[in-house]
């Protein structure tokens, strides 16, 4: 059997490099992978045509300028899968490229390719009719939530709802003890964990702001210590950030370090996005952070229907985690909901109780994980086989309320006067492949980047080597 894979962010890589061993356990016949993806599916045994790096960009005016480029590989990706003509075309979240060769695939009815995607989109969250469209062109969709299959089964797409990858992941495995003695840092000390996301755009939106509000809690916590859990690709941006920072620091990058890293926390405050689940996941009370370019912001407010970002407050239908976006992404106010976090109990166990809840919602009920579910649904949509409905009993509803009316912005507080001067920071990283479970949730925000796809649709005609074409 011959499968072509694409991702297009460390999330998928993680998820395709399961899958691949997962696929390969269960086919009875002799598997070959290619496509595109990172080091993980290429460990995994996959055949890389390019480097994911090459296609991953978030937000409107961030991919603008890499259109052309974007739109050569788009062109090239299809043509070879039209050559190797494989028997399915696994595309791995990343929706907005995604989408466009698998409708593009087809249209054109060039192979004979049935083409699986990995990770629903969120019709629940905005823009419910793409489930309707892509059911059109999609020959199966694997589901990570089990709210989400109804959406697409109504439209006659085989769907499963394989649980998330997450369950799969030893997230209970961390020693905070073992950390802390390894790291000198005393037993009654405060620790707060600072992910400061994973792109450079994020970098540059949100460093200021997270460390202005190390410094707001520094003023109740004279010994705080922070620890600052990353990918090693990301390690180099992260010292740069924390170049001048006087707070004793920790950057952890190995990966078997990690867990450790983030037990130690007594909270910890996160960029808005993959890691924010998982520190729900793993009962980690938390705020988070997001902040993006004006225009983005204002095209996600016309598209998204849900109230919150953070898929825990999605599913609970409740602001579980307190979450400080845009112009309310203000340091005083994510430090007020940090030392509340850290001096009442009370604050903390109300969030670890929902993660509870959360953490049962993605589960998928059966002791085969994740990864196993989706390659036998995969093999059987190959194959022909008779697929049941993917969706669960009991199924629970996801957040659909309308949103509130934004408020007037306010004016932010003085800052504080303190700033840091000398670095004082221990790495205990090393350079190795990026930790599983960095995938992307879909979350509301973010999301306003999708919005390109008819901007896309409609530029397409004029770019390099559209040769005045059409995209599909």
């Amino acid at each position: 059997m011959k499968i072509f894979l694409i991702a297009g962010e460390a999330s998928g890589d993680s998820i395709g490099a399961k899958l691949i061993n997962a696929l390969r356990e269960k086919s009875l016949e002799p598997t070959e992978f290619c496509g595109i993806g990172g080091e993980l599916m290429e460990e995994s045994g996959m055949e890389a045509l390019l480097p994911m790096s090459q296609l991953s960009v978030m937000g409107f005016f961030e991919v603008i300028p890499k259109l052309p480029k974007l739109y050569k590989i788009y062109k090239a990706t299809i043509e070879e899968i039209e050559k190797r003509d494989p028997d399915v075309v696994v595309t791995i979240d990343f929706q907005e490229f995604n989408f466009f060769v698998g409708r593009a695939l087809k249209k054109r009815g060039k192979t004979k390719a049935k083409i699986v995607h990995y990770v629903a989109p969120t019709v629940w969250a905005w823009r419910p009719g793409r489930a309707k469209k892509v059911a059109q062109y999609l020959d199966g969709l694997v589901c990570l939530f089990p709210f989400e299959p109804e959406y697409f089964e109504k439209h006659k797409l085989k769907t499963v709802f394989a649980g998330h990858p997450l369950v799969e992941e030893d997230v209970d495995s961390g020693d905070g003890k073992i950390f802390r003695a390894a790291s000198g840092i005393p037993d009654d000390a405060k620790v707060v964990g600072v992910f400061f996301g994973s792109r450079e755009r994020e970098f540059k939106m949100l460093s200021d702001i997270l460390k202005e509000t190390l410094l707001y809690i520094r003023e109740e916590y004279k010994d705080v210590h922070v620890v600052v859990p990353t990918l090693p690709h990301l390690e180099y941006h992260i010292y740069q950030i924390l170049k001048g920072f006087d707070f004793p620091t920790y950057v952890v990058s190995k990966p078997e370090l990690k867990r450790n890293a983030i037990d130690a926390c007594d909270m910890t405050l996160a960029v808005s996005g993959t890691v924010a689940l998982e520190l729900a996941y793993k009962g980690m009370p938390h705020v988070i952070v997001y902040k993006m370019h004006p225009v983005n912001w204002e095209l996600a407010k016309f598209v998204v229907k849900v109230r919150h970002a953070h898929l825990a407050n999605i599913i609970l239908k409740k602001t579980v985690v307190p979450e400080f976006l845009q112009y309310k992404c203000k340091p005083e106010k994510i430090a007020e909901a940090a030392l509340k976090i850290m001096k009442d109990p009370g604050a903390a166990s109300e969030q670890e109780e929902a993660f509870k809840k959360v953490r049962e919602l993605l589960d998928n009920g059966s002791e085969e994980g994740s990864s196993s579910i989706a390659a036998r649904f995969i093999i059987d949509v190959v194959q022909g086989n008779p697929i049941a409905s993917g969706i669960p009993k009991n199924l629970p509803v996801a957040e659909v309320e309308p949103k509130p009316k934004a408020k007037s912005k306010a004016k932010g507080k003085t800052k504080p006067s303190a700033a840091p001067t000398a670095p004082t920071s221990a790495s205990q990283s090393e350079h190795k492949a990026a930790q599983p479970g960095q995938y992307k949730v879909a979350e509301a925000v973010q999301s306003a980047s999708s919005a390109l796809q008819s901007f896309l649709s409609t530029v397409k005609s004029s770019l390099p080597s559209g040769r005045g074409q059409k995209g599909p």
